[in-house]
């Protein structure tokens, strides 16, 4: 058996994990992985004899997961507002509920 790591920049979230799961464990050969969405890393055990290093580089290629190429999509721009300034200071964050939200929210919020 044989162990890879790979690289996966576009691998950002947990439905990207469960899609690269499903396409490393239908490849014949594949015995054990690991996927990680925070590392963006795939660890991949297989049996050298029935795949190899480039067929698992090309199936993840195939569903849109290529290795080591890409760059993680931002999510959020940074822009021009800051932190509340108040927030260091006061060390908690106020905020106002209007009634209109209020009546519209139902019994349960009472709860």
């Amino acid at each position: 058996m044989e162990k890879i790591v790979l690289d996966v920049p576009l691998l950002w979230a947990d439905h990207h994990v469960l899609k690269v799961r499903d396409v490393l464990g239908s490849l014949e050969g594949v015995e054990d992985m690991y996927v990680s969405s925070a590392w963006k890393k795939v660890m991949v055990a297989f049996d050298p004899a029935k795949t190899s290093r480039d067929a698992i580089e090309k199936a993840l290629a195939d569903a849109g997961y290529p290795v080591g190429e890409g760059e993680t999509p931002i999510l959020v721009e940074p822009g021009l507002k800051k932190r509340d300034p108040k927030w260091s200071e006061l060390g908690f964050r106020m905020n106002e509920t209007y009634q209109a939200d209020l009546e519209m929210s139902g019994d349960f919020r009472k709860w």
